[in-house]
């Protein structure tokens, strides 16, 4: 191997290695899309992000082969009447936990290409070009209790 090939090998593995270890800062645990309304093309995935680095997370968008587009949202009381509303972002603060889950923030998916798998790729992108695959399982309504399972209806 030539001197300037094992140059731009090292090159290679070394930023490999520093764009892995951003990314690999925040941990995504029990991710999961809930079933869709029957009729209805869109739903919400749930999961919580763990950043185990020094510095925050912004997490800016999400994409998926299966979706036509993705959202994040929150729930806000507006005058007694829960209302969703789009985030631009979601900072997960150094060291902290950001649980997305029916009734607060959430992922909301459009545009779903159905019937969709029981295990479904997800991509997480944040500030800095910084993106995380993840694989969220589909959870049936039924198995989920009481109005959160009716998010899907808005």
């Amino acid at each position: 191997m030539r001197f300037a090939d094992s140059v731009r090998a090292g090159l290679i593995i070394l930023f490999s290695s520093v764009s892995f270890a951003a990314v690999a800062d925040v941990v995504v645990s029990g991710a999961y899309v809930r079933e869709p309304v029957p009729g209805r093309a869109m739903s919400a995935a749930f999961m919580t992000l763990t950043n185990n680095g020094s510095e925050e997370k912004v997490l800016v968008s999400a994409n998926a082969p299966w979706a036509d587009s993705i959202e994040i949202h929150t729930h806000m009381n507006d005058n007694g009447v829960m209302r969703m509303r789009q985030l631009q972002s979601l900072t997960i603060p150094a060291g902290e936990s950001v649980t997305l889950q029916p009734g607060g923030l959430h992922l909301m998916l459009f545009g779903l290409q159905l019937p969709l798998e029981e295990s479904l790729p997800l991509t997480l992108c944040f500030e800095g070009d910084e993106c995380n695959d993840v694989q969220a399982s589909l959870r049936s309504m039924h198995s989920m209790n009481g109005m959160h399972g009716m998010h899907g209806m808005h």
